[in-house]
């Protein structure tokens, strides 16, 4: 097990938010889909999972260890372990492919590894843009490079928020068979925040329905075609993950 939530919980005072008895775990290897109405606190969890912002009451667990008893050093060394890959990517837009990719080891003070960022521009189809600056990329191609710098950190669990929502229908799927396929060959575990239930639906083991700042219910999808959604909110969410 990489990370566990045990009945967490978030409170923010001035806008009357929270979120309670947020419990479930990340098993090595799982793609996890969570989905919720806007406003219901997606980024939030995700963001108490990689340090980002405390969480007020219950527990998180990496590894086995509760992560508000880490030192510094192994906060940080967490978050290498657990890479986030933002909506709004924040690329250089001055600044190359390469640049980017070597920046990883840059900012790790270490030694930065050609074969690595190579072999991870390959995989991603990004080679021949090796040199282009990211304001002459498009959409999809910035958050390959963004996919990529989470990747060469070498991370137990990457986590996803709503990394595809600019994106056109075919470069969603794109990014979507690619996160796929990283699973596949670096073990890689994926925790994603998605809108379009039928991706989720196609590539997660399991999809958690975040309603009313509490996860209600996780659903292990049938891998289906889409069909139109008629019922309440959590119940058209089940049916369609459930149902042809």
């Amino acid at each position: 097990m990489i990370i566990e939530l045990k009945s967490v919980g978030k409170i923010f005072p001035k806008s009357q938010f929270r979120l309670d008895d947020i419990s479930f775990n990340i098993e090595e290897g799982e793609i996890v889909g969570l989905i919720g109405s806007n406003g219901t606190g997606k980024s939030t969890i995700l963001k108490m999972i990689n340090g980002l912002i405390p969480y007020d009451k219950g527990n998180i667990y990496y590894q086995g260890k509760e992560v508000k008893s880490f030192s510094d050093n192994k906060l940080r060394q967490m978050r290498k372990d657990i890479a986030y890959i933002f909506q709004n990517h924040n690329l250089l837009v001055g600044e190359s492919v390469y640049y980017h990719l070597a920046l990883v080891y840059k900012l790790n003070h270490q030694k930065v590894n050609h074969d690595a960022i190579n072999d991870i521009l390959d995989f991603l189809g990004l080679m021949d843009l090796k040199q282009v600056k990211c304001h002459s990329l498009s959409g999809g191609q910035q958050q390959k490079v963004a996919i990529a710098m989470a990747v060469l950190q070498k991370p137990k669990l990457i986590l996803c928020d709503e990394i595809s929502s600019a994106l056109d229908t075919n470069s969603e799927k794109e990014i979507f068979n690619l996160l796929s396929d990283l699973r596949e060959k670096y073990g890689i575990s994926i925790l994603m925040i998605a809108h379009h239930l039928s991706l989720l639906k196609q590539y997660c083991d399991r999809v958690m329905i975040l309603d009313h700042q509490t996860i209600v219910d996780t659903v292990v999808p049938v891998k289906a075609t889409l069909n139109q959604l008629e019922s309440n909110y959590v119940d058209q969410v089940k049916e369609f993950l459930l149902h042809d």
